[in-house]
């Protein structure tokens, strides 16, 4: 192989990469929280001017809070939440529930479905030694989709929102997570293991038609599907770090949002689906920050 040669392979691979992963013009963030307490799991409500998020409130209980927009002072989630950590909330589109993950211990995590203005809820157990993950909605509030390790690997199941009607709605290698619905309700768009890294697949809801969207040989997880459809915003190490990006919907056209040395993660679409808010890292520090997405 001729000189010539070698230097055309490697400006071709190169040129590959630039189109497969570019970044968005740079946006400076609003930083939202203040406090620097390690923080997860930001998700929207009351139309996009409140954020709920869970946080360290000390080394061994995660907390719920919620703060406005136009306001700087976060307040409890719930009132009586005792010892027990409450992590990754999903609200029905309709307002009517919330989901999360509730435990107290490392190997007690069970899924509770809360019923808001009753405050009835409905606990989803399973056999087994592992926790629930990952809760979401379907755009119509009748059926909530998450993770668990019952038989095998950790797959998706589904339940409807007063706890009946559980069902198994994959069955692959590795381990499946963070699912989230396309608007139309049709389809999951979810992280797996099958690769012996993350990658993001999207399938139907019934299982069938399993699409691998990312080919990356790091990690890609933490898929939310934007308001319209039309984009999936995540999170990846595939340039070194943890930083948020997008993609289309059919895994074509990747873009980073945010280029920080420190780590950016647990992205969430706003419901005018043109801002992200996400948990940054800075100087050691975890705070919430909102980005618009060009």
């Amino acid at each position: 192989m001729t000189l010539l040669m070698l230097r055309l392979i490697i400006l071709c691979k190169l040129l590959l990469v630039m189109t497969l992963t570019s970044s968005l013009p740079a946006v400076e963030p609003v930083r939202l929280t203040h406090d620097g307490s390690l923080k997860r799991d930001p998700r929207f409500v009351n139309e996009g001017k409140d954020v709920v998020y869970c946080y360290d409130e000390a080394p061994d209980l995660i907390r719920m809070m919620r703060i406005r927009l136009d306001e700087t002072t976060p307040e409890p989630m719930f009132d009586n939440s005792g010892d027990k950590h409450q992590l990754e909330p999903f609200f029905s589109p309709d307002g009517r529930y919330i989901a999360f993950t509730e435990c107290t211990g490392n190997l007690s995590a069970r899924l509770v479905i809360r019923e808001q203005q009753s405050k009835k809820d409905a606990y989803i157990t399973h056999s087994g030694r592992g926790g629930t993950r990952s809760p979401c909605f379907s755009p119509t509030s009748d059926l909530v989709v998450y993770a668990f390790a019952e038989t095998g690997p950790q797959h998706l199941w589904s339940v409807k929102p007063d706890g009946t009607d559980k069902k198994q709605l994959n069955e692959t290698q590795g381990i499946s997570n963070w699912p989230t619905f396309t608007p139309d309700g049709k389809r999951l768009v979810y992280s797996n293991s099958r690769e012996n890294n993350y990658e993001i697949y999207s399938m139907n809801i019934d299982g069938s038609e399993d699409k691998r969207l990312t080919h990356n040989d790091l990690m890609d997880i933490r898929p939310m599907v934007s308001p319209d459809g039309s984009k999936i915003a995540f999170t990846s190490t595939r340039d070194g770090n943890y930083d948020i990006y997008v993609m289309n919907i059919d895994g074509s056209k990747t873009k980073r949002v945010t280029d920080s040395e420190e780590r950016d993660d647990y992205p969430t679409w706003h419901p005018d689906g043109k801002r992200l808010v996400y948990v940054g890292e800075r100087a050691g520090k975890f705070d919430l920050y909102m980005v618009q997405v060009p």
